[in-house]
């Protein structure tokens, strides 16, 4: 569930996601991993995607991936007027490192330059009090 703050969504954080939102609000990228079989999971949940296990952890997780697929809006962005200022959007989905895949806005890049395989590295943006959130750029 999503509220509303100048015109842009915010995510309404619970305990199990508290780790994440916070752990970006200071700029590090966390994950839940699997303490049995070491998957590291996105979207937070209560047990591991692999093996089921209930044995999670919050581990510090690479900041770098490679873009599996995305896509461009050139005119109306999720219909919120707060983000027609990001005209063009970039959202991806990507494969991080450690092998979760984390959708997220791709920043600093001209859109035709966009492809599938590209690399990309995190960065953070506050977006509230109690919570940040990893957006992307293409890797140097």
């Amino acid at each position: 569930m999503l509220i509303s703050t100048e015109n842009k969504p915010l995510p309404v954080i619970t305990d199990l996601t508290r780790p994440f939102w916070t752990a970006a609000k200071e700029g590090r990228l966390v994950l839940q991993k699997c303490k049995r079989c070491g998957t590291f999971n996105f979207h937070p949940k209560p047990w591991c995607i692999e093996c089921g296990s209930r044995e999670i952890e919050w581990a510090s997780a690479q900041a770098s991936g490679t873009v599996y697929s995305f896509t461009v809006s050139r005119s109306v962005a999720m219909n919120l007027a707060g983000w027609q200022g990001e005209i063009p959007l970039i959202m991806c989905l990507i494969d991080m490192d450690d092998g979760a895949r984390l959708y997220g806005q791709l920043t600093d890049s001209d859109p035709d330059s966009v492809h599938i395989g590209m690399r990309v590295g995190v960065h953070f943006e506050s977006i509230s009090d109690d919570a940040g959130i990893p957006k992307f750029h293409p890797a140097t």
